[in-house]
């Protein structure tokens, strides 16, 4: 039914004879690579803001939050082309992953190709997103006991940041820069290893994000200045 609806919506505006919006986009990722798939997380809502070029997806809970389960964007280029990007967010009867992948329009908007991550997204750790050390000091603390319960004895912290946290992008609804920040996965805590609520609240919010502006002329994100 929502892929009967967004095609709907295409056919009016593109008889309307306006040019290239996210809708279109979709569309035309839709029919040369492959239509999007809702995993187990349904969406119950969508915001399409055809004038920023914004399109999105959610769940609500009922109450003022909500997950976002996808979100599109459009950016546009400084050769005519267009920069689509898609994330797509799933969960695994566990945790919540979420994925974000970019396209390329062609100027004539009759041809879209798949971008590699590396060819526009700064290369980013999850160190980077810690602000102070004291989450590495928490898993310090239970290191020993993730490595026997859940991991193994090489297990580094590299790798029990890799199994709580992933970097999600947050797509613009206005302007042309995404936020990079953290999810937290809580599958340790919750079948591992009994990390007490005080010291988990630690590893769920002393991290930030960090923005990335998009350059128009190279077609790729870059980190923001700092003031």
């Amino acid at each position: 039914m929502k892929n009967l609806i967004l095609s709907l919506i295409f056919v009016l505006i593109n008889s309307l004879g306006s040019s290239q919006n996210i809708l279109e986009a979709l569309q035309l990722k839709s029919d040369l690579i492959g239509e999007y798939v809702e995993g187990e997380l349904m969406s119950t809502d969508t915001i399409i803001d055809l004038k920023n070029g914004y399109y999105e997806e959610f769940l609500a809970d009922g109450g003022d939050n909500k997950t976002i389960t996808r979100q599109a964007a459009i950016f546009r280029n400084h050769d005519g082309s267009t920069t689509l990007g898609i994330t797509i967010t799933e969960y695994d009867f566990v945790c919540l992953y979420s994925k974000t992948s970019f396209y390329r329009i062609s100027k004539s908007r009759d041809s879209i190709n798949t971008v590699e991550p590396a060819d526009i997204l700064p290369e980013l750790t999850i160190r980077e997103f810690l602000v102070d050390t004291t989450i590495l000091s928490v898993l310090h603390q239970y290191l020993p006991e993730i490595q026997e319960s859940y991991l193994d004895a090489n297990a580094t912290i590299e790798k029990v940041l890799s199994e709580v946290y992933h970097i999600v992008y947050l797509l613009p609804q206005r302007g042309t820069s995404l936020l990079a920040t953290l999810r937290v996965c809580d599958y340790i805590p919750t079948n591992a290893v009994n990390i007490n609520q005080e010291q988990w609240t630690i590893i769920e919010n002393n991290f930030g994000a960090i923005e990335l502006e998009f350059d128009k002329v190279r077609k790729a994100f870059k980190r923001a200045r700092k003031n």
